[in-house]
This record gives structure tokens, C-alpha cells and sequence, in this order.
């Protein structure tokens, strides 16, 4: 481009037929000069033309490199998403089945809570009747001692009637007297019905006494079945309350699962 700028422009420097040999000299050294200043900018350009070649390359090796560690970063990342995508399904299904499993206990656990809580009724329910049964034997033993206390009040009462019955019979060994003979009667009559009677008021007096007894074993199963009942209360009582918290924590648990696994589904 310099060569063909310089051939145009050489016909209008052409030395006219009449020109100095010092004109010449200067159209020579002129001439010189431009071819001079145009062989440089021929280099520059041929220089500046080497180092955009040079630059090109360089950038289409760096472009090439770049491009292969783009791959290989996309590779990465696939592979790094993949993983990703992975570890959130696994995650997702842990957190499901244990959403499921905490459900499943928060039913067993309600279920359970409500079989403690009738449980706690029934056993308030069979204490109130004990205390009931409890009272009554309470005002039954006390009607059998009331009763036995009698009893051997007239048991005493007809001993004494006894001794004296038997201390006024004649003895036999002196013959009574025809006029005592009616009242000797009377008293052997009423000494065998004293007699009769201790036998009787003895033999009652035994048999309270029995019923004293199996009142009082009564009363004390009664009483110890009563103190059973009260501590089955209080542990069923104690485990409804741990029940409750129990299905409560598992009711929190499943919520925040739940909670978890909408987090990670987006």
C-alpha cells in the first residue's frame, strides 16, 4: 500500500526537462527520504501486523484453554448439582419417612393416651366404690363390736344370774322340804335357762366374733387393694402426663419435618 502510494505520487515529483543538478539532488534526497519513511511504516505495519498474529494466537491458545476449563467447570458443575439434587432427595426422604414415623407414634401415642385416661376413670371410679365398700365395713365392724360388746355384757349378766342360781339350790344331800319344793324347781329351771342362754349368748359371741374377723380381713384387702388402686392412679396418672408430653413433642417433630421437607422441595 506505501509502494503503491508512493508510485502515484512519484509522476508529479517528476524533474522537469529543465532542472538544476541541484533540483535534482534535492527531488533525489526528497525522494529518499519518503521511500525512507515508507520502508518504516512498511516494518511498523509489518511489526504491528506480527504482534496481532501473535496476539490473535495467544488469545485463540488462552480462548482454547478457557473453553476446556469451561467444560471441565461445567462438568463439575453438573456433577456437583447432581450430588446436590441427590443428597436433597435422600434429605427429602428421610425427612418423609420420619414425618411418617412420627405420625405413626403421635397415633400410638394417642391411642395410648387414650387408653391411660380411661384407665385414670376407671381406676377413679373403682376407688370412689372401695371407699364406699371401705365405709360400709367401717359401720359394719363397728355394729359387730356394738353387738359383741352386748353380748358380753348379757353374757355376764347371765353368768352372775347363774352363780347365784346355783349357789340357792339346796344341797342335794339334805332333802328338801315339800313347801320348798316348788321354789327349788323354779330355781333349777331358771339355772338351766341361764345355762342355755351363756351356751347361746357364747355361741353368738363367736360367731360376731367371726364376723368381726372377716370383716377386719375384709376391710384390710379392702384397704390394701384401695392403696393399689391409689398408686396405679398416680402412675397412670404420671404416664398420661408423660403421654401427653410425649405425643406433643412427636406433633412438633412432625411439624417440623413437615416444615423441612416444603424448605428443601423448593
Amino acid at each position: 500500500m506505501v509502494a503503491e502510494s508512493t508510485a502515484s505520487r512519484s509522476p508529479s515529483r517528476s524533474p522537469p526537462p529543465t532542472a538544476t543538478f541541484e533540483e535534482l539532488q534535492w527531488l533525489n534526497s526528497t525522494l529518499r527520504s519518503q521511500l525512507a519513511r515508507s520502508v518504516a511504516d512498511l516494518q511498523a505495519t509489518a511489526v504491528s501486523r506480527d504482534a496481532a498474529v501473535d496476539h490473535q494466537h495467544q488469545f485463540s491458545l488462552t480462548l482454547l484453554k478457557q473453553t476446556s476449563e469451561l467444560g471441565t467447570l461445567e462438568r463439575l458443575y453438573d456433577a456437583r448439582q447432581a450430588e446436590v439434587l441427590r443428597q436433597q432427595t435422600d434429605v427429602i426422604r428421610d425427612l418423609e419417612l420420619r414425618l411418617d414415623q412420627a405420625i405413626s407414634d403421635r397415633n400410638t401415642l394417642q391411642d395410648q393416651n387414650d387408653h391411660l385416661a380411661e384407665e385414670v376413670r376407671l381406676a377413679g371410679v373403682e376407688i370412689e366404690q372401695l371407699q364406699e365398700d371401705h365405709n360400709d365395713l367401717d359401720r359394719a365392724r363397728e355394729n359387730a363390736e356394738h353387738k359383741l360388746q352386748l353380748s358380753e355384757a348379757s353374757l355376764a349378766r347371765v353368768q352372775a344370774s347363774l352363780v347365784q342360781a346355783e349357789n340357792q339350790v339346796p344341797t342335794p344331800a339334805i332333802p328338801p322340804a315339800n313347801v320348798v319344793a316348788t321354789y327349788v324347781d323354779r330355781l333349777t329351771r331358771e339355772r338351766d335357762e341361764a345355762r342355755t342362754a351363756a351356751t347361746n349368748a357364747e355361741g353368738q359371741i363367736a360367731h360376731l366374733r367371726r364376723e368381726l374377723k372377716a370383716f377386719q380381713d375384709i376391710h384390710r384387702s379392702a384397704q390394701t387393694e384401695l392403696n393399689s388402686l391409689r398408686s396405679t392412679h398416680a402412675a397412670a396418672s404420671s404416664d398420661l402426663i408423660q403421654t401427653v408430653k410425649d405425643r406433643d413433642a412427636a406433633r412438633a417433630g412432625a411439624s417440623r419435618y413437615r416444615g423441612d421437607a416444603s424448605d428443601l422441595r423448593k
